[in-house]
């Protein structure tokens, strides 16, 4: 029976909150980078170029919010950001203005911290070592499931419509924001993690409360961690994918076809979420080789899917776009649709990854919260590049082999941690005590146990 103030409540809670919000985000963006009109792609990436700029800043302080306003109210605000962000596309989609929009989407960069922050928080501190694969995947899988809903909302009502292109129908973002106002309330039942009790009736381990110059500073000294730095690389791609998919989804295909593909993609992301959380999980295997094992689940189908997409879009013309976008019924559907699902499926999973090898680097609550908020600025930053480059019409072969080149250097890097510095456990004793490593390394396993 799940208890409202057990650890893995409270992730199922943030998990639907980021699902109705940020899943929903991700939704749109399959349907064409925001509203899905073609002739306002360089629009909608501006918009969300700006967006992603400000979740970068936010990011880095939004754990400093966290702290003073609690999970619950921070996660409430981070969600109304989405609300009025979903609010200024159905505007933009009727009437065309770009003020509203990028002070929307300036404001949801702001919300986007906040909500993923407390969410990586969570995955992050509050399971057991051998559950940090469940708590990850789950609040994946909850935020796919998200998407999979606002996908088959558009879907239902756009599956008759053989001709559209463009623009997002008026009852598709008033059920997005009803959504988002209902999941605003929700995000108040989060709890402070003092309240957390684990089913034993243990509290997490607890970091006494800072002041705003010592958060600050243990922020800063997060970012001075050298195998924290040496990820950036492959963080920088972890949602940048979005951009790319959206946009070339939004030139090849029609409406409805891009809400079957981006609805059959995420139904599949899920049971792959579980199969990749039971390699990461896996209780009779050393933490380095369910670290491999992953990175071989995800990594092979996701170098075989960008090196495929380079070669589909070499002959494709940004400044000439097709007359005639393509109908699911249209010869040579098929092979699209199976790398828009290779492709978007390897690419989601890749953030699974990063959050297990960030959980995998130390149980410090403190560092959690910081590297946190870093990844996720880290990964704004390339989102709101990628958005930016795309906005100037860039061909599709560069933009993919750049996020091809990006994860490539990512897979190494994640070996590399996964070979010499993952180990097997980070604390010892009964109590959760944090035992740094090089202690351990000193005095020995048994004697830190």
């Amino acid at each position: 029976m799940l208890r409202l103030h057990s650890p893995f409540t409270q992730n199922i809670i943030s998990g639907l909150c980021v699902a109705f919000t940020a899943g929903i985000y991700v939704a749109l963006n399959i349907l064409g980078a925001g509203g899905g009109r073609p002739d306002s792609q360089a629009v909608t990436s501006i918009v969300n170029s700006c967006l992603c700029a400000c979740w970068v800043v936010t990011s880095f302080v939004a754990s400093i919010v966290m702290q003073y306003l609690g999970p619950g109210i921070t996660t409430s605000l981070g969600v109304l950001g989405y609300a009025v962000y979903v609010g200024s596309l159905w505007y933009f989609d009727q009437v065309g203005g770009r003020g509203f929009p990028i002070f929307a989407g300036c404001l949801n960069g702001i919300g986007a911290g906040f909500l993923f922050v407390v969410s990586g928080y969570i995955q992050l501190c509050y399971p057991e070592e051998n559950e940090k694969g469940k708590y990850v995947v789950t609040a994946m899988s909850l935020q796919a499931f998200g998407s999979i809903v606002g996908s088959s909302i558009a879907l239902g009502i756009d599956i008759k419509d053989t001709g559209s292109s463009a623009g997002v129908p008026a009852p598709v973002y008033i059920t997005f924001i009803v959504l988002m106002m209902l999941m605003s309330l929700l995000g108040l039942l989060l709890v402070s993690p003092s309240k957390v009790r684990r089913d034993d009736g243990s509290p997490l381990i607890e970091v006494e409360p800072m002041k705003f110059k010592e958060t600050v500073k243990a922020n800063i000294d997060a970012i001075k961690d050298w195998k924290l730095l040496l990820m950036f690389p492959a963080f920088f791609p972890a949602e940048a994918f979005l951009v790319y998919s959206g946009s070339a989804n939004a030139f090849h295909n029609n409406l409805r076809t891009r809400c079957l593909l981006g609805f059959v993609a995420l139904v599949i992301q899920v049971p792959c979420g579980f199969a990749l959380q039971a390699l990461l999980d896996h209780k009779s295997w050393r933490r380095r080789s369910r670290a491999f094992a992953g990175l071989a689940f995800v990594g092979i189908p996701l170098m075989a899917a960008w090196i495929w997409e380079i070669i589909r879009v070499r002959g494709y013309d940004r400044h000439n776009p097709p007359k005639v976008t393509m109908d699911w019924t249209d010869d040579g559907f098929a092979p699209i649709c199976v790398l828009f699902i290779m492709n978007w499926v390897a690419s989601s999973l890749w953030q699974y990854l990063v959050v297990y090898w960030l959980g995998a680097l130390s149980n410090d609550p403190l560092k959690a919260a910081n590297y946190s908020g870093i990844w996720r600025a880290v990964l704004a930053a390339g989102e709101a590049i990628i958005f930016g480059a795309d906005s100037t019409l860039i061909p599709f072969e560069r933009e993919a082999g750049a996020l091809f080149a990006l994860y490539a250097t990512g897979i190494l890097i994640f070996a590399y941690l996964a070979y010499f510095h993952i180990q097997d456990t980070l604390y010892f004793t009964e109590d959760r005590v944090v035992v740094p490593n090089h202690i351990i390394e000193e005095i020995g396993e048994e004697k830190a146990t």
